[in-house]
């Protein structure tokens, strides 16, 4: 059973690096320095359950090879991801963020903003990555949110494959949002359910409130760069073209079109009701089982403008409803599309800010 007054195995890797990460500009958090003692526990060895819930020492990593800290020159967390120092994470990820390509507003892929090579393993470096949000945290609100996610998400693969990168696992765990206009205070790097002091988050305003959220391509671990011809079965979202083992050659980049269709069925169709009118039309073209008739990342951008240009401002301001609909009644639905109408009829579409489009996560 896991008790927070202990650290875990993983947790002890990280422990022991801390130093290492302080002399390179990153501080880890107070639960992972030399010395620390949980906060809640009393001078008596007794521990108080309500104050062990609201420490911020009290939360542990989720994922081994992945926990934040602070950088020490400006007091904003980013996130640490330990790999392999044969990981094309570490090749594409510097290629796509060279000062020149960063600053395109078309590249939607996470800046590496430094590497770190382990002197405890030679074989593993430390990534580091600006803090994000996954996409579905929370949910889409509103018709043009989708809109708005789906373009930015196929002008990024778009970009990818103009520079040859195939990414091979698009799958909508690996797209995430900086989301800092929607929480302004922030959230914690490990639970994103709190502060990042602990406390319980407050819950935020929607994108459309916010005015615009800028869309991520993360993890680049399985990605290739000028192959067209690959093998491999690994990745979060299987794919037809898999199904034939590991052994069968085939295409990366028609492989990121149904991906990216299954990336947005995962995240809209799957859990909202109210876009299906944009999306479905979208997915039977990504989602075809023959890799050679999907389209481009250019002919589904092109086929998205076809279907949301029409719209009114008042049709993409449109509310989504749960996917269930045992979680909302006749009374309930229609209140919460009365109040919806009255706060979004007279907001602009959403749209990056004309004076910086790139938006650096970490600006």
């Amino acid at each position: 059973m896991f008790d927070a007054r202990q650290l875990t195995t993983s947790e002890h890797v990280w422990a022991q690096r801390y130093q290492f990460l302080v002399k390179n500009g990153y501080r880890l958090r107070s639960r992972y320095r030399p010395e620390w003692k949980p906060s809640w526990v009393k001078e008596d060895g007794t521990q108080d359950r309500l104050a062990a819930f609201l420490a911020e020492d009290s939360i542990p990593l989720t994922h081994a090879s992945l926990l934040d800290a602070e950088r020490i020159s400006d007091g904003k967390t980013v996130i640490l991801k330990y790999v392999s120092v044969e990981s094309p994470e570490i090749r594409i990820g510097r290629y796509l963020s060279d000062r020149d390509l960063r600053s395109l507003p078309q590249n939607h892929s996470i800046p590496l903003l430094d590497v770190l090579y382990d002197p405890a393993d030679l074989g593993h470096a430390i990534l580091v990555f600006p803090l994000l949000r996954p996409i579905t945290f929370p949910e889409f609100a509103t018709v043009g949110e989708c809109v708005d996610f789906m373009n930015q998400a196929l002008e990024g693969l778009a970009f990818l494959h103009e520079h040859e990168i195939a990414h091979r696992d698009c799958a909508a765990a690996n797209i995430m949002m900086d989301a800092r206009l929607m929480f302004p205070n922030g959230w914690h790097g490990i639970n994103m359910a709190r502060l990042p002091n602990g406390k319980p988050s407050d819950p935020g305003i929607t994108r459309t409130e916010a005015g615009y959220v800028r869309y991520y391509f993360i993890d680049f671990g399985l990605s290739s760069r000028g192959e067209y011809s690959v093998k491999g079965t690994q990745g979060i979202e299987p794919a037809p073209e898999l199904e034939d083992g590991a052994n069968e050659a085939y295409d990366p980049f028609k492989l990121d079109i149904y991906m990216l269709g299954m990336a947005f069925k995962d995240s809209i169709l799957n859990r909202t009701r109210g876009a299906e009118f944009i999306v479905q039309p979208l997915l039977r073209s990504m989602l075809v089982k023959d890799p050679d008739r999907r389209p481009t990342p250019q002919d589904c951008i092109k086929l998205l403008e076809d279907l949301a240009s029409p719209l009114s401002a008042r049709a993409k301001s449109a509310r989504l409803r749960p996917y269930s609909p045992k979680r909302e009644n006749f009374v309930k639905t229609h209140i919460l599309d009365s109040l919806n109408y009255l706060a979004n009829f007279r907001r602009k579409p959403l749209e990056p800010p004309k004076e910086n489009p790139s938006i650096d996560p970490l600006s």
